[in-house]
């Protein structure tokens, strides 16, 4: 078995944006519906948590990443099936990274506890050419963003300068 460290923290991977509203301004709100505010038993919801973590780009990556993810979303206080449901995203957009596209790969979590909402972003140095992604082990393939789609709210992709691609979801936080 390789050892493979947990994902470091990696601000200078991501794109620039300094809260959520940067993130949803690229966005048409009406694809991720406002599930409203909420105060629960523990008091008023905070405006949000994030997390980042640049991503090895090989194939054992993808199990560090799933438990960092965990690990933030669990310390956020976010329920069971949001947590299953994120970390399936994670696992998909990691592995389409690994799989598909160039290095660096970055992960970013976001918490929008006001609107109830949770964001997944994966960075990659952008689509590499033919033969060129990490080699995975045979598996089923091909079914991964019908997945995303089947748990996120909304998802989608945006081009950032030079080459790299955020791919993105939306989820329900409960």
């Amino acid at each position: 078995m390789i050892a493979v460290p947990l994902p470091v923290h990696a601000p200078d991977l991501l794109p620039d944006l300094t809260d959520l509203t940067d993130v949803t301004d690229c966005l048409d709100l009406t694809d991720c519906p406002d599930l409203g505010d909420r105060t629960d038993s523990t008091g008023p919801a905070s405006p949000g948590a994030a997390e980042h973590w640049a991503v090895e780009h090989r194939p054992d990556a993808l199990g560090p990443a799933r438990r960092a993810a965990r690990a933030s979303l669990d310390s956020w206080g976010v329920g069971p099936a949001a947590v299953e449901a994120v970390v399936l995203v994670v696992s998909e957009l990691v592995t389409n990274a690994v799989r598909h596209a160039l290095p660096p790969v970055a992960l970013r979590l976001r918490h929008d506890r006001p609107r109830r909402r949770l964001w997944v972003e994966v960075t990659d140095g952008g689509p590499a050419a033919e033969g060129c992604g990490a080699v995975l082990p045979p598996d089923e393939h091909g079914r991964g963003l019908l997945l995303v789609a089947s748990v996120a709210l909304t998802h989608g992709a945006r081009p950032q300068h030079g080459g790299s691609v955020v791919r993105w979801a939306c989820l329900a936080a409960d």
